[in-house]
């Protein structure tokens, strides 16, 4: 690679990242409440920036860019096969995956398989960035909700291989304390504790890529470097060719003057 290649790399690393915010992707089967609940982590709570309904709603992903983070809207999954590819490709782009469960119980077998296949996706980052999201909790009682988050718990670790972050939340509940102004309700939706470990995610996320940037720049300044070092010696060698060549010509030269001089001295003699 040219060195003005490097160094353009170089650059790009340096500077990528610094505006890009990490990507939280809401993931889940049709009405489980992934939109309203995006709309209620963006600070939406009188209007609707992610479209929901009893029907079917988001068909294709939709995207807010927010203070710290881009949240991404999925269709539902196990629609159609059209909604399922729309929805995996947004879970692919994720930093984090909020997978959204209604918690009427524990996770049925076709949730387990796209969480089997996003666990997949995500490989080695899978279990700090899966979190699953129990929606509509306010629709159960609390001991109910206990007993299926433990489930679910169990669920995910033979399943998955391991146990995600699981948060409880009401959307309602928020969007009532929101209007109402009661803090109390607010608290009790559980979506201010998720929405702060979002911005801690958020935050390690940054750093993660940081780390990953610096490693690659530090790569690419050892490959320049040693670039460098194989050129002077390069360089070098070939200095070290052509004083070696003209060594040999100065000697012969050195030879024909004394030819020469001792020729002279003698044809003055005569």
């Amino acid at each position: 690679m040219k060195y003005q290649d490097m160094q353009k790399q170089i650059d790009a690393l340096a500077s990528e990242g610094q505006l890009a915010k990490p990507i939280v992707v809401a993931y889940g089967l049709m009405n489980a409440g992934k939109s309203f609940l995006m709309n209620m982590l963006t600070d939406h709570v009188d209007d609707e920036l992610f479209k929901t309904n009893d029907v079917r709603e988001t068909v294709v992903n939709a995207r807010h860019e927010g203070e710290t983070c881009v949240f991404l809207d999925t269709p539902g999954l196990d629609a159609n096969d059209e909604d399922d590819a729309h929805a995996q490709r947004g879970a692919r782009e994720g930093d984090i995956v909020l997978f959204v469960h209604q918690p009427q119980g524990e996770l049925e077998a076709v949730e387990l398989s796209f969480l089997e296949a996003l666990r997949d996706t995500l490989a080695e980052h899978a279990s700090s960035n899966i979190v699953v999201v129990l929606s509509k909790i306010d629709k159960e009682a609390p001991e109910k909700i206990a007993l299926i988050e433990g489930r679910i718990a169990q669920q995910c670790e033979q399943a998955l291989g391991f146990a995600p972050r699981i948060f409880r939340v009401s959307g309602k509940r928020y969007q009532d304390g929101m209007r109402k102004d009661q803090a109390v309700m607010v608290a009790a939706s559980g979506i201010e504790l998720l929405a702060a470990y979002l911005r801690q995610a958020a935050g390690d996320v940054r750093a993660v890529r940081a780390r990953k940037r610096g490693l690659q720049i530090d790569a690419l300044l050892a490959q320049a470097a040693h670039g460098r070092r194989r050129a002077q010696e390069s360089r070098q060698a070939l200095q070290d060719t052509v004083t070696a060549g003209f060594a040999a010509f100065n000697e012969q030269a050195a030879q024909l003057r004394r030819h020469i001089d001792t020729n002279a001295a003698a044809y003055k003699k005569i």
